[in-house]
């Protein structure tokens, strides 16, 4: 009788897993929608109460369990530690479980999804957004319609939907078929060259796949429509990158990105390169306000993507940018660092700011994604105290977990270059 007003797709991932880098779904508060007691439209770190830490006892001299309320102080490094702690248990907030109607569109093209505000219509992204508040895009690369998902609340079943009553309802999407696996050879082998006509390959999939199995329009309780990706589905490598905005700017926002994205993919083919070939994926939620919480005095989650900026009032909404590719494309992490640096450069100002989605890729170069010292050591940390009151930003997050574990053993070395 309860639920999530948003989760990620994947059903096979941990709760801890998904706290420690605050995983989120995609909604936004939809035409006269209120929030319901126990809800977020920021990421589920947010619907955290308490939690339980395995803690440096100094006076005892030894590691033990020390749990932490909402309102506690230090656990603003803790909501979303990005696996630099070790939590045993959590409480979470609930709310009532609502029943959700998600419709697959395939007919609007790239063009119209992703117009210029100037030129946006009534089939713009954020139209949708604005409409129903749970959207998702994906859009393979060299394609003309992307596949739009868009969920709704709808208490009774609309009378065109399907009822289900268990996740993983897009079958086509959870298995390898033996085109894709030809195409995945060649490309392994460094042949690029099929990555276009594969891309219209894999829309058509869609295309078919929601007709024979009637999933164009499905509606049930809300983990059975919201969940699709198992570990079955093929995996690939993303970036990502949440743009903390307005909720008026979110058109801007996906407009901006889709041109310039458009703009790479077509200088790299001019040179006989294909760096991508999986989905973009685009979806907006909230950010962590802490007065969603249902105790006093809550707590905000320094390192949380979606953590609003004091200074910017009207900044209510995060658009999350993901670029897909498998790991074995050649240029991909150019590419990627490419779009980075863009990223970062563009999304700045009274416009909007950003900041990394920590389970994606991203302080890439042309080596490897992770592996920029400057942007790990200087251009995220300033993302995450940007705007934030003195002593409450990126170097009170990394001092409050080393107080917790100075020996750092809760940590690893990529941590120890991210965090100190």
């Amino acid at each position: 009788g309860y639920g999530f007003g948003a989760i990620p797709a994947p059903g096979d991932i941990t709760v801890g897993g998904a706290l420690a880098i605050n995983a989120h779904g995609s909604a936004i508060p939809g035409t006269g929608e209120s929030m319901l007691s126990g809800q977020t439209y920021g990421s589920l770190s947010n619907l955290i109460l308490s939690l339980t830490a395995v803690i440096w006892d100094s006076s005892a001299g030894q590691y033990a369990l020390k749990t932490f309320q909402r309102s506690d102080p230090d656990i603003r490094a803790f909501l979303a530690h990005l696996g630099r702690a070790f939590v045993t248990a959590v409480t979470l907030q609930l709310a009532v479980s609502q029943n959700l109607r998600c419709q697959s569109w395939v007919d609007i093209s790239a063009a119209d999804l992703f117009a210029p505000p100037a030129s946006a219509g009534s089939r713009s992204f954020a139209s949708y957004a604005a409409g129903a508040g749970r959207v998702e895009a994906i859009w393979f690369p060299f394609t003309d319609t992307p596949w739009l998902k868009v969920w709704s609340i709808s208490p009774s079943r609309p009378a065109l939907s399907v009822g289900v009553s268990s996740p993983y309802n897009y079958s086509f999407t959870n298995s390898v078929t033996s085109a894709e696996n030809t195409f995945f050879d060649e490309v392994a082998a460094g042949d690029v060259s099929g990555t276009p006509a594969f891309e219209g390959t894999a829309m058509a999939l869609v295309d078919t796949g929601l007709v024979f199995t009637g999933t164009w329009d499905i509606w049930g309780q809300w983990q059975n429509v919201l969940l699709y990706v198992k570990p079955s589905t093929v995996r690939i490598v993303e970036a990502g990158f949440a743009v903390i905005t307005s909720r008026a700017s979110i058109q801007q926002v996906v407009s901006d990105f889709y041109a310039q994205y458009t703009s790479r993919l077509n200088y790299y083919a001019g040179l006989g390169q294909y760096p991508m070939n999986g989905p973009v994926e685009i979806r907006v939620t909230g950010l962590d306000r802490p007065s969603d919480a249902l105790v006093s005095g809550a707590q905000s989650p320094i390192l949380s993507s979606v953590r609003p900026r004091p200074d910017q009032p009207g900044w209510d909404t995060a658009v999350w940018l993901d670029m897909g590719t498998l790991p074995v494309t050649a240029g991909f992490s150019q590419f990627y660092a490419d779009m980075e640096s863009w990223i970062w450069s563009h999304y700045t100002g009274s416009y909007a700011c950003v900041r990394p989605e920590w389970s994606k890729a991203w302080g890439c170069t042309s080596a490897a994604p992770w592996t920029s010292t400057s942007i790990l050591g200087a251009t995220i940390p300033a993302a995450v105290s940007a705007g934030q009151a003195d002593g409450d930003g990126w170097s009170a997050a990394t001092s409050i977990l080393t107080s917790y574990d100075p020996a750092a053993v809760f940590s690893n070395p990529f941590l120890d270059q991210l965090l100190g």
